[in-house]
């Protein structure tokens, strides 16, 4: 019998949905508030093995529903961020001269700076909506993408086949789609896979500061969750060290793969 190899993070992906599957099964509404269990302890009662928050709030429904809102909103994001900066660099590539030119300085400014402080400025800037914090987080991470895309499309250009296309007569969108865009997916793969844990740590920082980043009325972010319960730390330690450890595993998960 051949045993297979488990990673450590396969093991903390496992358990992460493992107790966020649980948590809706198991926990009772995150928004459901009870006031006779105010700052319920851990294992004091099997109705919440791991107690209740200031407000009465089960911790494991919070941390469940929680965990799964940032993942609902991050993926997307990302995947939105990727598909922005592939359009920017298709046209880039397309349309040469103006287009390339003010891309590349337009990327340039946003690298310059920091990508916190460009998505701060926007959700401070923008109504404050679902929609708001989606496109805080793409205009403060398409630069960096953009930049590995056109690296990428620039080591392609060397190479002898797209020479030989247009030499043949092929045009431009023909090309990219022919043999660019085959040579960037694994990159695409790359940037979508590694990006996610940092998109997790901006939406946890929007959600402390008391943003709302969840599609669905599912009570509190993870950050939320944190900023809300960290002055009773003493009464209610769980309420704390339960998001904390959502956001760790969550970022953990979406890492790279072990070799």
């Amino acid at each position: 019998m051949v045993l297979h190899k488990i990673s450590f993070r396969n093991l903390i992906r496992f358990l992460t949905l493992l107790f966020v599957v649980a948590g809706f099964v198991l926990g009772t509404p995150p928004n459901y508030v009870q006031l006779d269990d105010v700052n319920l302890g851990a294992f004091e009662t099997w109705g919440h093995v791991f107690g209740c928050d200031r407000l009465g709030r089960d911790n494991f429904s919070l941390f469940s529903y929680g965990a799964l809102a940032t993942v609902m909103l991050c993926v997307p994001a990302k995947a939105l961020t990727l598909l922005f900066a592939s359009c920017l660099s298709f046209l880039s590539y397309v349309k040469e001269g103006r287009f390339s030119i003010f891309f590349e300085s337009l990327s340039s400014v946003f690298l310059s700076l920091p990508s916190l402080l460009v998505a701060l400025i926007i959700i401070g800037v923008f109504p404050e909506t679902k929609l708001t914090v989606i496109f805080a987080i793409v205009l403060s991470d398409w630069a960096m993408n953009y930049e590995s895309l056109q690296a990428k499309i620039r080591e392609v250009s060397d190479s002898g086949y797209v020479s030989a296309a247009y030499a043949m007569g092929g045009k431009s969108n023909q090309i990219f789609l022919l043999h660019f865009l085959p040579a960037l997916r694994i990159l695409i793969e790359y940037l979508f896979l590694t990006g996610i844990p940092s998109v997790i740590m901006t939406t946890a920082l929007f959600s402390y500061l008391g943003l709302d980043t969840g599609f669905f009325d599912w009570g509190p972010g993870l950050g939320e969750q944190i900023s809300f319960s960290k002055d009773y730390f003493e009464k209610t330690p769980v309420s704390v060290v339960f998001p904390i450890l959502g956001i760790v595993c969550l970022v953990y998960s979406f890492g790279r793969s072990e070799n």
